[in-house]
């Protein structure tokens, strides 16, 4: 069973435009309410690629109880703690013509210690049914920065593997309790080291430094342009075939899931990582955010990325 922690939920609102031009009247071509939040998507994900999972999060009011009910939906099982104020409702604009997509993200949810330790608490019920702890997103107004670190700490004590989709003060922190995955895109490995990565090279001796943390696998997602990845032992590129994309909002999320989906099944590194890239290219054919993965089509692409060793 795959656990999934969300500090900061979210409702995301996709709205798809033919094209996104500032000051003028847009007709909107669809609106569609979607989960959001990168955990409760990646339980989702898992969800679709054969897998149980539970997504643990704080939530608050009706937007709360709406992200509920619409992982119950998907097949997930949401195990949510009570936070202070309102779970987010973000804006998604998709530019149907540009495949690309703007972000409108308030600040809506807070949290306090005994809401933190609620959570941990809640973390620590399931960690003997897990099989992977992922810790994903940003954190919300009164959350501790430790929290990752502390929940990796717990996992590891239970013998329990973790992998960390954040950024910034939430991630340096969680790279001190060795996480055995880090997952980035090409902005945050960026911030969080200081530093542009314009290239390949680049970017796989930055990977590498993070090696050095103790980290096992370090993946950078790269889009349309796939994923560079390295181990102690080996690194990769993966490039998936060119698409019609809609939007890539939520293939991260997607890229996240099918790692620990396939290293739930004894898959080895590069396989898991070729199956997350058709993972997350698969969505990226979708507007929707958390627009179910269809296998047939994972395969597919999954048949048609190129693996080069770094």
């Amino acid at each position: 069973m795959i656990l999934t922690v969300t500090p900061n939920t979210a409702l995301d609102q996709v709205i798809e435009i033919k094209h996104y031009i500032p000051g003028l009247r847009l007709d909107t071509l669809k609106e569609t309410e979607c989960v959001g939040g990168k955990g409760n998507l990646a339980s989702g994900f898992a969800v679709d690629l054969g897998a149980q999972s539970v997504s643990l999060a704080y939530a608050g009011g009706r937007n709360g109880r709406r992200l509920a009910e619409m992982l119950r939906e998907r097949g997930a099982r949401p195990d949510f703690t009570q936070a202070l104020g309102e779970t987010r409702r973000i804006l998604v604009i998709v530019d149907e013509q540009r495949g690309l997509q703007t972000w409108l993200v308030p600040v809506t949810l807070r949290v306090n210690r005994k809401i933190e330790r609620d959570l941990e608490q809640r973390v620590e019920h399931w960690l003997p049914k897990a099989s992977w702890l992922a810790c994903c997103g940003s954190l919300p107004p009164g959350c501790s920065p430790h929290i990752y670190q502390r929940l990796c700490q717990r996992a590891h004590a239970a013998g329990v593997p973790v992998l960390v989709d954040s950024r910034g003060p939430a991630l340096a922190h969680a790279l001190a309790a060795q996480p055995e995955v880090i997952r980035l895109n090409k902005e945050e490995l960026e911030l969080t080291l200081g530093g542009k990565f314009p290239d390949v090279p680049a970017l796989t001796g930055a990977l590498r430094r993070l090696l050095a943390e103790g980290i096992q696998l370090a993946v950078c997602s790269l889009g349309p342009e796939g994923a560079v990845a390295v181990t102690n032992t080996g690194g990769w590129r993966f490039v998936p075939p060119r698409i019609q994309q809609r939007s890539s909002a939520g293939s991260g999320d997607a890229f996240t899931a099918a790692i620990l989906v396939w290293r739930e099944k004894g898959a080895g590194w590069p396989e898991a990582l070729r199956w997350a890239t058709a993972a997350g290219t698969a969505k990226a054919l979708h507007a929707r955010t958390d627009f179910p993965l269809d296998m047939d089509q994972v395969r597919r692409i999954y048949r048609r990325i190129r693996v080069t060793a770094l």
